[in-house]
């Protein structure tokens, strides 16, 4: 039965990892944007260094205008290597499954 189900995955490798990583990236979306209002909501205005999928360096953290900000930006470098971890986990599952 379990090889059953590998093979109907292999079979429909294409469609099963362009949804699974569509779906990775809309929840990251969702996730970043959430926290993006959340900073603004606090703070009535938004972070001034702000862009999408972007890892911050030590020095703009380090130099950051207010505490919150570097708070911010600390927080959405987890994020997103949180985020790119799991697509290379996904990524790395889904070759050993197709290259068993």
């Amino acid at each position: 039965m379990f090889t059953e189900y590998l093979n109907l995955i292999k079979n429909d490798f294409v469609l099963l990892s362009f949804i699974t990583f569509a779906v990775l990236y809309l929840v990251y979306m969702v996730v970043i944007k959430m926290h993006v209002a959340k900073y603004e909501r606090k703070n009535s205005k938004p972070p001034m260094h702000y862009k999408m999928f972007r890892l911050y360096s030590k020095n703009l953290v380090n130099n950051a205008p207010s505490k919150k900000e570097k708070q911010f930006y600390i927080a959405t470098n987890k994020i997103t290597w949180f985020f790119n971890t799991l697509t290379l986990v996904f990524f790395v599952a889904y070759l050993i499954i197709v290259f068993r």
